[in-house]
């Protein structure tokens, strides 16, 4: 439940009532910042941390905010950003001393959530799972957050950049469409991946693009599935685009056992694996329109390397 104060903060409650999403970085970066000297905004949420420096707009304080540099690389998180810990258990005497007007937080305990209600406004992000088509959600939390704060022009110019380079790149991608497409995250131990069906990011990218995604099968209500890796094996697929998590136990457990299961994969042994370098799988419109470009240009530049 989120809870407002007056003026501004009542436009506020009615505007957060929006599903909201995000926009590609290099406008971001053209952009000039729309807040004021009373927004003083935090994000525990990484999509709407992504969305709003993608407006121009920079928050006070952003959870994890190393991990999130490893896993969003564009836009790219100001120095001057203050760390207020993990999602499921921020710094709540951190945030109480940054004094802010708004918290854009993520579903979490019921506890957390009321103590961070005694301290700001809250507006629970909730765009994943979506309740229907995740790209519409996507840009109408876009607009509703443009919208918030004044720059619902931003706004648009985001989503008509992200539909303009999913259109662009389905033209380019004519020659292949209704290819099969895998993406996924590899586990720690290299013997598993997570896989990214239906009402996921990266399916709502592959219909937008003309192509297929691989992954058919039943998936949970974020649109994942965990399989092993034997599994993908023998899965009917064109392309597969993967990432791992940038995990210190990750980098041991690579070290540790060897990627012999991961290299007989059929795609990864014809070379039709690519990996993507930064991926978060819940973010908005500024990581959909870089999987889209990485797409494109693999299926149309063969020899390009990710």
């Amino acid at each position: 439940m989120s809870v407002f104060l007056l003026s501004r903060r009542d436009c506020l409650k009615a505007l957060l009532a929006l599903p909201w999403v995000n926009a590609p970085a290099a406008l971001a970066a053209s952009s000039q910042s729309v807040t004021t000297s009373e927004d003083r905004i935090i994000a525990i949420n990484w999509l709407a941390a992504e969305t709003l420096l993608s407006l121009g707009i920079t928050p006070l304080a952003v959870s994890d905010v190393g991990y999130f540099r490893r896993r969003i690389a564009e836009p790219v998180l100001p120095e001057n950003v203050q760390d207020i810990g993990p999602y499921w258990e921020p710094n709540i005497e951190l945030i109480a001393a940054l004094k802010p007007t708004l918290i854009l937080s993520d579903m979490i305990a019921p506890a957390l959530l009321d103590s961070l209600q005694r301290i700001a406004p809250v507006q629970v992000v909730s765009v994943y799972p979506a309740a229907g088509d995740l790209w519409l959600a996507l840009v109408s939390f876009t607009a509703g957050l443009g919208k918030t704060f004044s720059a619902s022009a931003q706004a648009a110019q985001l989503t008509d950049r992200a539909t303009r380079t999913l259109r662009d790149g389905q033209q380019r991608l004519s020659r292949v469409a209704g290819q099969r497409i895998l993406v996924a995250v590899r586990s720690q131990d290299g013997k598993y991946a997570t896989v990214y069906g239906r009402n996921s990011l990266p399916d709502a990218i592959l219909i937008r693009l003309g192509l297929r995604n691989a992954w058919t099968q039943p998936v949970g209500a974020m649109g994942t599935a965990n399989v092993s890796v034997e599994k993908l094996a023998s899965l009917p697929a064109d392309w597969l685009f993967y990432t791992e998590l940038p995990t210190t136990l990750t980098q041991i457990s690579r070290l540790r056992q060897p990627d012999g299961l991961w290299q007989q994969l059929p795609l990864v042994a014809v070379g039709r694996a690519r990996e993507l370098t930064h991926f978060f799988p819940f973010g908005g419109l500024t990581t959909a329109t870089g999987l889209a470009q990485h797409i494109t240009t693999a299926l149309t530049e063969p020899d390009s390397h990710a």
